[in-house]
C-alpha cells in the first residue's frame, strides 16, 4: 500500500523537477541579449540602451529603456531589427521545442518559454541593466506552443489597428493571447497570463509616460 501511495507522489515530484529545469534553462538562454550582441557586432561603441518613439497622435516622444530590437532598428535600420527579432524569438522557441521533445507534459514546454521571456525582461547575465520587453520571445514561444494562435491573434491586432488607425495598439497584442487561450486553448492560459504579467511589469514606466501624454492632450 505504501508503494502504491508513493507512486503518484514520486511522479508529482518528477513533474515539478522537469518544470523547474525547463524554466531555469529557458531563463538562462533568455538572459542572453541578442539585440545587444547584434549591436556590438554591427556598431561597436554605440549605446543601444535607449531609443525614442515619436507618437504623432499626442506629439510626444516616448523614451524606451533597454537594448531591444526597436533600439537596434533605430540605430542600425530595419534589416538588423528583423535579425534581432528573429534571434530573440529563437531563444524562446528553441528551449520550448527541446522541452517538448524531452517531456510529453505540455506544461514543461510552457515553463521553458515563460523562463525565456522572464530572462529576456530581467536578465541574469546583465544584472542591474534593463532587459527587453518580451514581445519577441513571446512570439517565439507561441510559434512552438500554438502557431495557429500566433497567426490569429496577430491578424486580429492588425485588423483592429487598420480600422482604428491607432498604431499604439500594437502594444496590446499580448493581451489577445489570454483571450484566445480561454476560448480555444485553455491549457495555454497559464502561459498567456504569465508572459503578459512579465511584459507589462517591464513596460510600466514607458506606459505611464505615454498615458500621461494622452491625458495632457486637449
Amino acid at each position: 500500500m505504501t508503494i502504491a501511495k508513493d507512486g503518484p507522489r514520486r511522479e508529482s515530484n518528477r513533474r515539478v523537477g522537469r518544470l523547474l529545469l525547463a524554466g531555469a534553462g529557458g531563463y538562462l538562454l533568455g538572459s542572453v541579449s541578442f539585440s545587444r550582441l547584434v549591436g556590438r557586432w554591427r556598431a561597436p561603441g554605440v549605446d543601444l540602451s535607449r531609443s525614442e518613439v515619436y507618437v504623432p497622435q499626442t506629439g510626444q516622444t516616448i523614451t524606451l529603456g533597454g537594448t531591444t530590437p526597436t533600439s537596434v532598428g533605430q540605430h542600425l535600420g530595419g534589416r538588423w531589427a528583423a535579425v534581432a527579432v528573429a534571434l530573440e524569438a529563437a531563444k524562446a522557441a528553441l528551449p520550448a521545442a527541446a522541452a517538448r521533445r524531452w517531456s510529453p507534459d505540455s506544461g514543461v514546454a510552457q515553463a521553458a518559454a515563460v523562463g525565456a521571456v522572464l530572462g529576456h525582461a530581467y536578465p541574469l547575465w546583465n544584472a542591474g541593466r534593463r532587459g527587453g520587453y518580451g514581445a519577441s520571445p513571446i512570439i517565439g514561444g507561441m510559434l512552438v506552443l500554438d502557431p495557429v494562435g500566433l497567426l490569429v491573434t496577430n491578424a486580429v491586432t492588425i485588423a483592429v489597428i487598420g480600422l482604428t488607425r491607432e498604431s499604439r495598439l500594437v502594444m496590446a497584442w499580448p493581451v489577445t493571447l489570454p483571450v484566445w487561450a480561454a476560448a480555444r486553448r485553455p491549457e495555454l492560459l497559464g502561459y498567456a497570463v504569465a508572459v503578459n504579467a512579465i511584459l507589462w511589469s517591464r513596460i510600466v514606466p514607458e506606459l505611464r509616460t505615454s498615458l500621461a501624454g494622452m491625458l495632457r492632450q486637449p
